[in-house]
């Protein structure tokens, strides 16, 4: 006949028919993790574990963002707060900015027009 180097097919002599051996091939053992008491101890631990960070630092999160937001609030009044000092102080600076303003103030420090022999122009 011919030679099978490969060991799948046995040649039987008496019938002279070729059959393929009875081998079985299994992609996996039955048990492909054997999962012993410690084992699976080890593992719910560590998704117990895994759990409570997870639940902890998203509640953390939720407190930082919102005293992010209380923070930003308060920011908020104190800048309207300073926005209508800020208005209150410009309206006093075009008061004193006032001509009438200033003639009186100088005249309470006694100080009068210069004469024309004081005035140079450029």
């Amino acid at each position: 006949m011919f030679k099978d180097f490969s060991g799948s097919f046995v040649i039987i002599k008496r019938r002279n028919k070729i059959r393929t051996s009875q081998r079985k091939y299994g992609a996996l053992p039955k048990e492909f993790f054997p999962a012993t008491k410690p084992v699976l101890n080890t593992i719910a631990a560590m998704l117990l574990v895994t759990l409570i960070i997870g639940i902890s630092s998203t509640i953390w999160y939720g407190l930082q963002v919102q005293v992010a937001l209380d923070q930003i609030g308060s920011s908020r009044a104190t800048n309207n707060e300073l926005h209508n000092e800020n208005k209150l102080l410009l309206a006093q600076r075009d008061l004193l900015l006032t001509q009438d303003h200033i003639e009186a103030a100088a005249q309470k420090l006694g100080l009068k027009s210069p004469a024309k022999k004081q005035l140079r122009y450029p």
